[in-house]
């Protein structure tokens, strides 16, 4: 029986296909091969290969997931972008998780289509072929102190899981479900998480995937303003 949990190693779904896993492990590789971050990222390096090893393959996949069953396991999403074990933890950069809905200085789109486009991709999951995934960007303001030493950058997300009381039809029997109000869903609040490096410029932008809690159509476009808002 295997230790690890491959599918939060990768970062990826329980019920991901080939594909989606084969992406998620190419992203990782680029990240982290020992060539790019260095002799500290081998141990986690290793992880990565032997998960997709086990998980690309159709027959060692379904071995790896019964054993998983007959031990009692369930291998649940991962809690946001995976970060290797062996690393020390950077330092937050505020002492609570910032709101995607509260706490940003400047939203693109608003606060409404952000709620609604993170909505369909949980009612509506499966991109058309010719569809990108959507950036949703963001400004961070960032003192100068905390962009110079740079840290972990800790935010909620909202997600969609589907109401257990009326099991997602919005209803129940011939009436509206009141814990959903009819919507079939409830909403939750999920942490991901940034690594920021330090001497960050003023204007930098970074890319943070959401796919790893199953949010496929959309993705934040993070932008730092170091002290303040600029004109």
């Amino acid at each position: 029986m295997e230790t690890r949990n491959y599918y939060v190693v990768l970062g990826v779904d329980p019920m991901e296909s080939t594909h989606r896993i084969r992406s998620a492990f190419r992203e990782l590789v680029h990240r982290y091969h020992p060539d790019r971050a260095g002799s500290r990222a081998v141990p986690f390096f290793q992880d990565i290969v032997q998960a997709y090893r086990v998980l690309s393959d159709p027959e060692r996949r379904a071995s790896y997931d019964a054993g998983l069953r007959d031990a009692g396991e369930r291998p649940l999403r991962p809690r946001g972008p995976i970060t290797p074990p062996h690393w020390p933890q950077p330092e937050p950069l505020s002492p609570v998780p910032i709101s995607l809905f509260r706490d940003f200085a400047v939203r693109r789109p608003g606060v409404e289509e952000v709620a609604s486009r993170f909505r369909r991709s949980f009612t509506h999951p499966d991109l058309p072929k010719s569809q990108r995934p959507e950036p949703l960007r963001l400004e961070v303001l960032l003192p100068p102190d905390r962009a110079a030493r740079g840290g972990l950058l800790e935010l909620t997300v909202p997600v969609f899981y589907p109401c257990p009381s009326c099991h997602g039809s919005g209803a129940i029997g011939h009436l509206r479900c009141h814990r959903c109000n009819g919507q079939g869903m409830e909403e939750h609040e999920e942490l991901v998480q940034l690594s920021v490096p330090g001497r960050l410029r003023d204007g930098a932008v970074f890319a943070l995937p959401l796919r790893g809690l199953g949010i496929h159509g959309l993705f934040l476009e993070l932008m730092f303003r170091v002290g303040g808002l600029r004109e």
